[in-house]
């Protein structure tokens, strides 16, 4: 039987302007590669000639393909129209279709494959429809926890969600609040985290070995977040949760809370870390290659994620296998994978009181680090990608692996 022919498309891929943005769905497109014909492509927006800004030249700097393993990556352009991101479904349509109609010329497609409701899951809903190729759409997070609140865009990806052949939800909370959109989908919707790690990056290891590669005092206690710097992950909280630890003795000045990411509040967490109650003991590393990031998490005593709503964040998959406790909210895919006491604390999102407590209780407890680790066994890149290509083939009709 030949191989399943998959056209994947979404914006979350990286691309060499964002090199390490969500890599969660690279490994995942490039674990399904090694069991099916994967194509990829992954729009970008259209940047105009004229603006001078960094983002601008950067976006233009982006080829129209590259090479990435053995996949060779397609980036259409589609046109974003600030603050009336209302039309950016269409837009991506517009901009996908030619793309994988040459796709279809080559070698006709099985199944499209689109990550993220809004706007991919709506564009690649419009192309599916114009080619007659079966949709599966995959619901991260920001799609469904914000995008689906704004009516203009509600309708737009619950009409795409509807046409899906099948829906994949990466937890179970974003399985429930997929039903709540579109009831109908029942029978069609699985829950799949896109959530894995490799093990050959994020392993345990000698936490004072990696501290003195880190210029880190030995006994200090060292907090860690990894993600965007946007307003969803709530760094406000984590700042004041910081704040009142050090108010109250429970860290000093030699503990660290490090930021590793990039993002639209960079600057002004640079400036709120600066805050004298502070002490200078916040520190921002902007954003790091995944070796970098797990040397980081070998080294740190907890991994924190203050954020007020979640998918399924593949950081806490990577800081547990590297042996490491999380705290954070119990939001989204979190509870799935932070179980108290045995591997983290949790919080209820929005209470900087409340975290300052599950933060200070994660650095009074003596962890058990391979136990910790031992909860991520399952989550890895081939059987999550095996996972993915049951339901793929399922949606173009291809009976199942035996």
């Amino acid at each position: 039987m030949s191989p399943l022919r998959i056209a994947v498309v979404s914006t979350f891929y990286p691309n060499p302007s964002a090199p390490y943005r969500t890599l969660f769905v690279r490994h995942l497109v490039q674990a399904l590669a090694a069991q099916a014909d994967v194509r990829m492509l992954a729009p970008i927006p259209y940047a105009p000639p004229w603006p001078p800004g960094r983002r601008w030249r950067s976006l233009r700097a982006v080829p129209r393909e590259h090479e990435d393993g053995p996949l060779r990556i397609g980036h259409p352009r589609y046109v974003v129209i600030p603050k009336i991101d209302a039309f950016s479904g269409f837009s991506y349509f517009r901009a996908v279709l030619p793309w994988l109609r040459r796709m279809q010329a080559e070698r006709p497609i099985d199944v499209l494959h689109a990550h993220c409701a809004y706007p991919d899951g709506v564009g690649v809903a419009l192309a599916a429809r114009e080619l007659g190729v079966p949709l599966v759409v995959t619901a991260h997070g920001s799609d469904l926890n914000l995008d689906a609140r704004r009516r203009s865009l509600r309708f737009q990806m619950r009409w795409a969600l509807g046409r899906a052949a099948r829906v994949i939800a990466v937890s179970e909370d974003l399985r429930r609040k997929a039903l709540s959109l579109v009831p109908e989908v029942q029978a069609r919707v699985s829950c799949i985290p896109c959530a894995g790690v490799d093990a050959a990056v994020f392993h345990r290891g000698d936490r004072l070995a990696a501290r003195r590669e880190l210029s880190l005092a030995p006994g200090s206690r060292v907090a860690l977040f990894v993600g965007n710097l946007v307003p969803i992950k709530a760094l406000d909280v984590l700042l004041a949760s910081w704040g009142r630890l050090l108010g109250a003795g429970t860290v000093g000045d030699t503990d660290r809370l490090i930021l590793i990411g990039d993002g639209v509040l960079r600057q002004q967490l640079s400036t709120a870390a600066r805050a004298v109650e502070l002490r200078g003991t916040v520190l921002l590393l902007g954003a790091l290659p995944q070796q970098q990031i797990a040397a980081w998490m070998r080294a740190a005593s907890v991994l924190c994620l203050s954020s007020h709503e979640e998918g399924m964040p593949n950081v806490v998959i990577e800081a547990l296998s590297c042996g490491l406790p999380v705290t954070a909210t119990a939001v989204g895919g979190i509870p799935d994978l932070v179980k108290p006491p045995l591997n983290g604390c949790l919080a209820a999102p929005g209470d900087a009181r409340r975290f300052a407590q599950a933060l200070g209780e994660a650095f009074g407890r003596n962890w058990d680090a391979d136990q910790i680790a031992a909860t991520t066994a399952g989550y890895n890149w081939k059987d999550l990608a095996t996972r993915n290509l049951e339901v793929l083939r399922s949606a173009a009709g291809r009976p199942a692996i035996k």
